[in-house]
């Protein structure tokens, strides 16, 4: 929203916000809602305003919040009637290398606290990109069935389903060649997988190609890989990031997780998009909100980021990989992930009290290895197979929501 007054609408817990630039340069979660009778004050997705107006009664805000029109405040309202206090409610808004979070919580800590450790793996995975990012065209959204934990604990670090949700389509080879071991597989090498957590619930797991039987403190770091980057980039990539976050980056194939409670993110190399066999290995970046629709649905809206470093071929073929590939309309994860939690939500819907949602969260207890000489933060496991992300995902949110039946 490079200008003043550009706006679009998003929701913010059960709330839709008007999330606009006023004419001080200022962005702000303005709520959707008439402070007279409720109305829906916006429509439009996405636009350009100076001013807000209600379509019931006529009341008419900057688009800073302030209300500024009462029709027929001489002649019907009383002498004492105060504008400063009918403004639209606004949230807390913070920027953070442009992605913008917001909160209704007036006692929440600061954005960069909250974050906590998961900042310094977002910061590495986007300083990989060697420029700034932007993001391509509108967001994608699709409802899909289920509670909105479902798709977010798959992103948390699940590499578990691919060998059973995704089968047919490694074994006709649609995926190509990438995510050794985890799809087709390369000849000599290996997926080795780290996952990482955090005490406030984000995470994210990292899968790295290392040649067969080898471990990954044994990359060669002397000479840094950044799989789905153009190799002669790679001297680039290097020089825009710190040794530490080389050390996280290079030989990654596979970066997803969560910023706890509902963003997820997913960076992932693919050598073909979907038929065309002569595709060099091409990364993507797409950043999703799983937003609660009710208990049984759930929004997610997608952003696809390209970094601006990047040739605009290479940039059209990453958006292309991720449209057809992970995206409200892509062929291959969606479809099978969305029915799968479909599925759960059928059964769970269904079950008598006392017998629906059994889950297990075991998988890589006392399996996995710390993580020796990690640059990052936070307790790194190796484990290709874990749970280890869901567990701390779900332990901050049963925290939140108190004791449980």
């Amino acid at each position: 929203m490079p200008e003043p007054g550009d706006y679009v609408l998003r929701m913010l817990g059960r709330d839709e916000v008007v999330v606009v630039r006023g004419e001080d340069g200022e962005i702000r979660a303005l709520h959707n809602s008439c402070t007279h009778r409720g109305t829906r004050l916006c429509r439009a997705s996405l636009g350009n305003t100076a001013h807000l107006r209600c379509s019931y009664h006529g009341w008419t805000f900057t688009n800073d919040g302030r209300l500024v029109g009462v029709p027929a405040l001489r002649s019907g309202y009383p002498p004492d009637f105060d504008h400063t206090r009918h403004g639209l409610p606004s949230a807390r808004v913070a920027c953070r290398r442009g992605f913008l979070f917001a909160t209704w919580d007036a006692t929440a800590p600061a954005l960069e606290d909250y974050l906590g450790e998961i900042a310094w793996y977002l910061d590495a995975i986007l300083d990989c990109g060697a420029g700034e990012w932007e993001v391509c065209g509108p967001p994608q959204r699709v409802r899909a069935k289920g509670n909105w934990k479902i798709p977010t604990d798959n992103f948390a670090g699940d590499g578990y389903h691919m060998r059973t949700t995704h089968q047919i389509a490694l074994d006709q080879g649609i995926y190509g060649d990438t995510l050794a071991n985890g799809t087709r597989g390369r000849a000599g090498t290996d997926l080795v997988a780290v996952n990482i957590a955090t005490p406030a619930g984000h995470s994210l797991r990292a899968g790295y190609v290392v040649e067969s039987g080898r471990s990954i403190e044994e990359r060669d770091l002397t000479a840094p890989q950044f799989p789905g980057y153009p190799p002669e980039r790679w001297p680039a990539l290097t020089a825009a990031q710190t040794p530490e976050q080389v050390r996280f980056t290079s030989h990654c194939e596979v970066a997803h997780g969560v910023v706890f409670p509902n963003t997820v993110f997913l960076s992932v190399a693919h050598d073909r998009a979907v038929g065309e066999d002569t595709d060099p290995l091409t990364r993507y970046l797409v950043v999703r909100a799983h937003v609660p629709v009710s208990a049984r649905e759930t929004e997610c809206v997608y952003w696809t980021l390209v970094p601006t470093a990047m040739d605009r071929e290479w940039r059209r073929r990453s958006y292309r990989f991720q449209a057809r590939t992970q995206s409200a309309g892509g062929i291959l994860f969606e479809m099978d992930d969305f029915e799968n939690f479909a599925r759960i939500d059928a059964a769970l819907a269904r079950s008598a009290p006392g017998r629906g949602g059994p889950v297990d969260l075991t998988l890589g207890v006392g399996r996995s290895t710390p993580a020796r000489d990690f640059p990052g933060p936070a307790r790194a496991e190796v484990a290709t197979l874990s749970e280890h992300n869901q567990r701390a995902f779900y332990r901050r949110w049963s925290t939140l929501m108190g004791e449980l039946p």
